[in-house]
């Protein structure tokens, strides 16, 4: 089985619900989850719950 153009048309076609105006990457920055972890805090919980 191999795969040509013809299977990725419906994928290059533009979404009309886009908003063409935001850059790609301030749109994926709103997606992203900024999230901080104090490593040596998870690990002193955790030995604490066991």
């Amino acid at each position: 089985m191999s795969l040509t153009t013809d299977d990725f048309r419906d994928f290059l076609d533009p979404d009309p619900e886009d908003d063409d105006t935001v850059p790609l990457g301030d749109a994926l920055s709103e997606l992203a989850v900024d999230v901080e972890v104090d490593s040596v805090e998870a690990v002193r919980d955790v030995r604490e719950r066991i």
